[in-house]
């Protein structure tokens, strides 16, 4: 495969009466039997295939195929080979969530802004694929991320990002996007859990169980989010901000608490890698999840006795944050977004701040009066 696929795309369909979200319809067109690319081949190519076939967090991709197939393997990954692969799925998460916020963002920002975080992007990704190379190294080179994760601490302040708790600095990325969404109170907040380790077996276990689980995955009586805000919403909701706002801040969260937690594994020190990344059995099936920018990934890979793929699932943190059923379309629903393209941009706005990566392309739809 000479070039990664892209993550696709998510198609919004939002009804309206009188400026209010009558009916919202969520369909995706990201690919969802990938996975069967897997099958048939040497259980020790999944990682490199899963990294090579995606455009956006590779490491991540080819991570979780790692930890999959060394527990379907009965040879799980060492603790020194966890903090390794810990450093570069951190600095991946950073790096993806200030390029979505640079270059994806739905909103007017200032060209004097975008000229300025030019450059910042530039540096956040030659530390994030310099970090990236190490953690795929045979052993941890912490003198050699020292560097690139200060400059990749320096691109995030040249962003905006300060202390954890603490506003975006002045006249920044950052800040301007706040501001930017600081007007849009319109949106409701409404229970969802977060996806979790503790949820990881059973999650698994459907995964592994049922091939259309990928697509539209569910836990019984329960909405599950999964990503920055689901983590950190404990921390934010009680804040006077708007919706918006808090799904933003809780991205300030996610950067100033992964830049901590790659320095402390360069530093020798101990994080909470389960939070990071996990892995374990279910029925016949090895799998492996970790946290990135969007939020909870898993895969699932069972093992033939040629040590051949004879099953290997993938299900994307997209899916659950735009199931039809769910976060994104209980947010939207009854919320009094206008009409023309006030209402597109507002409904823009808040699919990029549930999912970072993804493309959208949506639809405004007036019901007729009776």
């Amino acid at each position: 495969m000479n070039a990664p696929l892209s993550a696709g795309a998510i198609d919004i369909r939002v009804h309206l009466a009188r400026g209010v979200v009558c009916a919202v319809e969520v369909e995706s067109q990201r690919p969802q039997l990938l996975s069967r690319l897997f099958i048939g081949r040497a259980a020790e190519e999944a990682p490199r295939l899963a990294g090579q076939m995606f455009s956006l967090c590779g490491f991540s991709q080819s991570t979780a195929a790692r930890l999959a197939v060394a527990r379907a393997a009965g040879h799980p990954l060492s603790e020194d080979a966890r903090r390794q692969a810990g450093a570069g799925l951190l600095a991946e998460r950073v790096f993806e969530t200030i390029r979505s916020l640079a270059m994806q963002w739905p909103g007017k920002l200032a060209p004097t802004i975008q000229a300025v975080v030019g450059q910042h992007l530039r540096d956040a990704l030659k530390a994030s694929r310099a970090i990236v190379a190490y953690a795929g190294m045979a052993s941890m080179k912490t003198k050699e991320m020292s560097a690139p994760a200060a400059l990749l601490k320096e691109a995030c302040h040249g962003a905006g990002l300060r202390g954890k708790g603490e506003g975006p600095a002045a006249n920044s990325l950052l800040d301007a996007i706040l501001c930017d969404v600081a007007c849009d109170d319109v949106f409701m907040s409404r229970p969802a859990e977060n996806l979790a380790l503790e949820d990881d077996d059973e999650v698994a276990s459907m995964l592994s169980a049922v091939e259309s689980y990928a697509a539209r995955p569910s836990l019984p009586g329960r909405i599950m989010e999964t990503g920055a805000y689901a983590r950190y919403r404990g921390a934010i909701s009680q804040t006077r901000a708007n919706v918006l706002s808090q799904r933003l801040i809780a991205r300030f969260h996610d950067l100033a608490d992964a830049l901590a937690e790659l320095e402390a594994l360069i530093a020798g020190q101990d994080i909470a890698l389960g939070d990071l990344m996990n892995d374990g059995h279910s029925e016949d099936c090895g799998f492996g999840t970790v946290e990135c920018a969007r939020g909870r990934l898993y895969h699932s890979a069972q093992i033939d006795d040629e040590g051949r793929l004879l099953h290997y699932r993938i299900l994307a943190p997209t899916e659950w944050n735009f199931h039809p059923a769910g976060p994104f379309v209980e947010t939207l629903l009854t919320a009094r977004i206008g009409s023309g393209e006030t209402a597109r941009l507002r409904v823009a706005k808040l699919a990029a701040l549930f999912d970072p990566c993804v493309a959208f392309d949506i639809e405004m739809k007036e019901m007729a009066h009776a």
